[in-house]
C-alpha cells in the first residue's frame, strides 16, 4: 500500500525480493527495477511469470501490474516457496496468461486468499484490487485466523 500511496511501480514483486526481519515483518527489497507511477519499458529483461500480460504486451507499467506481480508473490507464500506456473514452459506461460489461465491454489490455501490471488489476475487491469483492498481483506483474515487460535 505504501508503494502505491507512494506512485512508486516496484516491477518485480516477487518472494524473492521480501526479506523477513527478525520480528516477522515483510520488507520489499531490489527496488532496481521500480519507476515512477506511469512507466514503460524495454521488456526484454523482465520476470515473465511475475509480469502483467499488458506490460509484456505493451511495456506499460502502473500499480495494476504490481498488484498483479502481488497475487503471483501470494502464490508463492502459499505454495512454499514453488515456481509459479509448474508444469508450464516460460516459453507458452504469455500463451497461456492471455487466454484467461490462472493457476490453481496451492494445496492448503484459504478460498479467500485465493479470491484475492484470482482477483488479481484479472486480465482488465482496472479490475484488479487497490493495495488498500488487499491490505483491508488480509487484515480480516488474520483477525478472523487468530480469532481460531485463541484458547
Amino acid at each position: 500500500e505504501y508503494l502505491e500511496l507512494k506512485k512508486v511501480i516496484h516491477r518485480d514483486l516477487a518472494a524473492r525480493n521480501v526479506l523477513i526481519s527478525e520480528e516477522c515483518v515483510a520488507k520489499v527489497s531490489d527496488f532496481g527495477l521500480a519507476r515512477d507511477e506511469r512507466y514503460t519499458a524495454d521488456i526484454s529483461k523482465l520476470p515473465i511469470k511475475w509480469t502483467a500480460p499488458e506490460a509484456l504486451k505493451e511495456g506499460k507499467f502502473s500499480n495494476k501490474t504490481d498488484m498483479w506481480s502481488f497475487g503471483i508473490l501470494l502464490w508463492e507464500i502459499y505454495s512454499f516457496g514453488r515456481v509459479p506456473y509448474p508444469r508450464i514452459p516460460l516459453a507458452d506461460v504469455v500463451k497461456h496468461v492471455g487466454s484467461g489461465y490462472k493457476m490453481e491454489a496451492p494445496e492448503g490455501c484459504p478460498p479467500e486468499i485465493y479470491e484475492m490471488m484470482r482477483q488479481a489476475w484479472d486480465l482488465v487491469p482496472e479490475k484488479r484490487p487497490t493495495f488498500a483492498e488487499l491490505k483491508r481483506r488480509l487484515a480480516i483474515c488474520k483477525r478472523e485466523t487468530a480469532q481460531t487460535y485463541v484458547a
